[in-house]
């Protein structure tokens, strides 16, 4: 396991707090592209304009549901990570803290807006998805 520096807990900390009170949206403008990817485009997910901006999508070859979300003003500030609990597979709710997997069928767990494991019983976050990001669109592998 590797340690994180405590200015880059402090920063993830703020920005995870600030990320519970934005509600997530489900995508627009997006599209396959040729080579199997996906394109979600910032101009019109306006919500993603913003740290805290949250839009969710379906896309088959990860399961379903994938969420997208804006963590800080960088052109790669971005986490992109499969909704379904690791603990079960239920698909996660947003709720205003970050993501709780519901009852009946999930047993609670809760993760933070960036995908981060905050109480299990799932004992691993959710799972990240690679994405590459510019100033127009993120890029989903």
């Amino acid at each position: 396991m590797s340690s994180i520096s405590r200015r880059t807990f402090i920063c993830g900390s703020a920005a995870v707090a600030v990320l519970g009170a934005v509600p997530a949206v489900a995508a627009s403008g997006v599209k396959t592209l040729a080579n199997g990817k996906t394109e979600v485009s910032l101009l019109t997910n306006t919500a993603l304009g913003s740290v805290g901006g949250v839009v969710e999508l379906d896309i088959k070859k990860y399961g379903g549901k994938v969420a997208v979300v804006r963590t800080s003003k960088s052109d790669s500030g971005f986490s992109v990570f499969k909704l379904s609990c690791p603990h079960e597979g239920a698909i996660v709710k947003q709720s205003a803290s970050g993501w709780v997997c519901p009852p009946p069928r999930g047993h609670g767990a809760e993760f933070a807006l960036n995908g981060a494991l905050k109480l299990g019983p799932a004992n691993s976050a959710l799972k990240a998805i690679k994405f590459t990001a510019t100033t127009k669109a993120v890029t989903i592998a």
